[in-house]
C-alpha cells in the first residue's frame, strides 16, 4: 500500500448509525416491547429466553439490524475512505477523472517478403498475427511494401485489453493469420508491453485523490505523480525529483515492481510533454528506476508442535518469499529491510528464521531493490 492509499485509509473511521451493535438494538426492541405492554395493559411482562415474543422479536431485529447495515454502507459509498465499483467510479466524476478501461499491449511486427517484388505489396489494416497462444495482434495502419524492398516493421496492438499479451520477447509472434500472397514470415521485433487490465479500486482511489493536484499549473511533484497515473492505470509507483535546476526526474515502476519497457517510458515522456501538462520552465525526463541488486539466504526452523503441519507450513513460507520480493520492489526509494522479511516468514508460521541475506541498505529516491538470487533452507523441526 502507498502513501497516498495510507493517507486516504488514515482518515476518522465514521459510522452513520453510531456504530450500533445487534446485541445493542435487541435489548432496546425488548425494552420498547416491554414498556408498550405495560403502557397498554398495566401490567409487566417478563419475557423469558424461549418466551415466543422474545423470539419473535430477535428475528425481526435480524432484518432491522440488516437494514441499519446497509443504510450505513450507503452513506459511507459518498466517501473516498470507503467508495468501491460503481460508488467510486461517481466519486470519481466529481472530479473528471473515469476509471481506465485497460490498456492494449502493443508491439512492432516485421513483415518479410520471399523475394523483392516488382509492384507494391500491401499490408492491410488489421491483419492478425499471433504467437499461436490464442492472442492476436492486428496491425493498426495500412501499410506498404515498396518494389525492391523486402520487408517493413509496422505497429500492432492485441485485440484484447489486458496484460496477458505483455512480454512476449521478439520472434514469439512468428504467425500470419490473414494470408497475405508473397508474405513470407512475420516477428515482432520488440518485447510487447502496455497492456493494462481495467483499473483497480485503489489504483482509481489514489487518482481522485491527487486531482486536485493536476490543475496546478506550477509542477508540483503531486501534479506529476497524477498526470503519471493518468497515463496508464497499471503504473504503481513514481517518484519525482528535481536533480537540477528545470530538470523533473520521473521514475516509476509497474504493478508487482515490474520495470517498465522502453516504449512505456517514451509514451509517458511524450504525453507529459505536452503543454496543457508540463510548465513551459520544466524539461522532463522519465525513465525506470535505477536497480540496487540483493540476495536472500536464509535458514527457518518450524516449532515441534506444529510437527503435523510441516508441508504446509513450507508452502505458507515459500508464499510469504514472494510477497516480500513483491513488497521489496513495488516501492521506488524503499529500504532493503530484512525485518520486513522475517516478520512475513514468522506469519507464515515460522518459529524462528536465521538471516544471512539481505542485510538493511539504504535506498536512494531513484533506485529500487530487486531480488536477484533466493537461497532458503529449512533447518528442521525445533522444541519451544
Amino acid at each position: 500500500m502507498n502513501d497516498t492509499i495510507d493517507t486516504i485509509k488514515n482518515y476518522p473511521d465514521i459510522s452513520f448509525i453510531d456504530n450500533l451493535a445487534l446485541e445493542k438494538l435487541q435489548n432496546q426492541m425488548l425494552a420498547d416491547f416491554s414498556e408498550k405492554y405495560k403502557e397498554l395493559t398495566g401490567k409487566e411482562m417478563a419475557l423469558a429466553p424461549a418466551h415466543p415474543f422474545r423470539l419473535i422479536l430477535y428475528a425481526a431485529s435480524l432484518q432491522l439490524y440488516q437494514a441499519f447495515q446497509y443504510l450505513d454502507q450507503a452513506g459511507k459509498q459518498s466517501f473516498l475512505k470507503y467508495a468501491y465499483g460503481d460508488h467510486l467510479e461517481n466519486l470519481g466524476a466529481l472530479k473528471g477523472i473515469a476509471r481506465s478501461r485497460g490498456e492494449k499491449a502493443k508491439t512492432t511486427v516485421r513483415f518479410t517478403l520471399s523475394k523483392e517484388q516488382t509492384g507494391v505489396i500491401t499490408i492491410p489494416k488489421g491483419t492478425r498475427v499471433t504467437s499461436g497462444n490464442e492472442i492476436y495482434f492486428y496491425t493498426t495502419e495500412l501499410a506498404e511494401i515498396p518494389p525492391g524492398m523486402l520487408n517493413i516493421d509496422v505497429r500492432t496492438e492485441c485485440a484484447e485489453v489486458g496484460t496477458a499479451a505483455n512480454g512476449l520477447e521478439p520472434g514469439a509472434i512468428s504467425i500470419l493469420v490473414d494470408l497475405i500472397p508473397y508474405v513470407q514470415s512475420v516477428s515482432n521485433i520488440d518485447t510487447s508491453a502496455g497492456g493494462q487490465d481495467v483499473e483497480k479500486d485503489e489504483n482509481l482511489a489514489e487518482r481522485i485523490f491527487l486531482a486536485p493536484a493536476g490543475y496546478s499549473v506550477a509542477g508540483p511533484d503531486a501534479a506529476y505523480q497524477y498526470w503519471t497515473k493518468k497515463y496508464n492505470s497499471g503504473i504503481a509507483d513514481v517518484k519525482v525529483t528535481s536533480p537540477s535546476e528545470g530538470i523533473v526526474d520521473i521514475r516509476f515502476v509497474m504493478e508487482d515492481g515490474e520495470l517498465p519497457e522502453e516504449n512505456l517510458i517514451t509514451g509517458l515522456q511524450e504525453y507529459l510533454s505536452d503543454n496543457n501538462i508540463r510548465p513551459l520552465t520544466d524539461k522532463v525526463r522519465t525513465g525506470a528506476p535505477d536497480l540496487i541488486e540483493c540476495n536472500i539466504e536464509l535458514t527457518y526452523y518450524i516449532n515441534k508442535r506444529d510437527a503435523s503441519r510441516t508441508e504446509k507450513i513450507k508452502k505458507n513460507v515459500e508464499s510469504a518469499i514472494e510477497a516480500f520480493k513483491v513488497w521489496q520492489q513495488e516501492r521506488i526509494g524503499r529500504d532493503i529491510n530484512p525485518s520486513k522479511l522475517l516478520y512475513f516468514i514468522v506469519q507464515a508460521e515460522a518459529k524462528r528464521v536465521d538471516i544471512i541475506e539481505p542485510v538493511f541498505t539504504l535506498v536512494p529516491d531513484n533506485a529500487v531493490a530487486r531480488i536477484q538470487n533466493v537461497n532458503v533452507v529449512y533447518g528442521g523441526i525445533e522444541d519451544d
